[in-house]
């Protein structure tokens, strides 16, 4: 199991709704929650391996949203 972080542009709660079913489908994802508080609105995701860190930063971007790795 991995810890996967990353700074996006998600701002609300309606923007968390528009990206769970998504994630919550995924695959690769066994649990995920958005900060909302922190300045980065940083994306944490408990993933089954890293290998999966790109597709689930374009899955977020085709909602429209940042997605950037802060787990360098």
């Amino acid at each position: 199991m991995e810890i996967l972080v990353f700074k996006t542009s998600i701002n609300s709660y309606s923007d968390i709704q528009n990206i769970a079913k998504s994630l919550n489908n995924h695959p690769q994802i066994q649990e995920w929650s958005v900060d909302l508080d922190d300045y980065e609105r940083v994306l944490r995701i408990k993933a089954m391996d890293r290998s999966s860190k790109l597709g689930i930063a374009e899955c977020i971007r085709a909602f429209g949203f940042d997605c950037e790795d802060l787990d360098h």
